[in-house]
């Protein structure tokens, strides 16, 4: 009885070790390229980084910090889990960039108050979040059916254009 009982805990203990949490998203979502988090609560994109400035030394001259994050977080420590399974870019600008709430645009669209928000097609989790105007490329009311298991609409909010979403692999 003892072997079996420490046979089940061994087995529960590893089970709990190497479980992974699964990123929330929808079918359609990014295949490639990591999320840029702008100031610590801005989502933006490459291009949004790129167009700072006119030269190399310009966008450099805006820039305080940039971090690459590869690895996966625990998603109970970080705020942007679930926007990490192709890294997170985390760029501390001088300025502030002009952004809209998460509560703003779900507003503009008329969608209830708890509508939830995907970025690439990832789920947004943290509602401080804003979003970069100048990287909105397409945005896309979700609506429920059996491919994607939501239970009411959502709104997703494109970063990318459609030929950076999906790597040859998808296609």
């Amino acid at each position: 009885m003892n072997k079996i009982l420490a046979l089940l805990i061994t087995l529960l203990v590893t089970l709990n070790v190497f479980s992974q949490d699964n990123y929330l998203k929808l079918p359609q979502a990014k295949t490639q390229n990591p999320t840029y988090i702008f100031n610590k609560n801005s989502i933006g994109n490459e291009s949004l980084l790129n167009n700072l400035g006119n030269t190399k030394q310009e966008i450099s001259d805006t820039i305080e910090e940039i971090s690459v994050l590869k690895d996966k977080p625990n998603r109970e420590n970080s705020d942007y889990f679930n926007l990490t399974e192709y890294g997170i870019v985390l760029v501390e600008l001088k300025d502030d960039i002009i952004c809209k709430t998460q509560e703003e645009l779900i507003e503009f669209f008329k969608l209830p108050k708890q509508t939830d928000l995907y970025i690439d097609g990832y789920l947004l989790e943290n509602k401080n979040y804003k979003i970069a105007l100048t990287a909105i490329k397409e945005i896309e009311i979700v609506e429920p059916n059996t491919e994607n298991g939501l239970k009411s609409s959502v709104l997703n909010i494109w970063t990318l254009v459609k030929n950076e979403r999906y790597s040859d692999k998808v296609n």
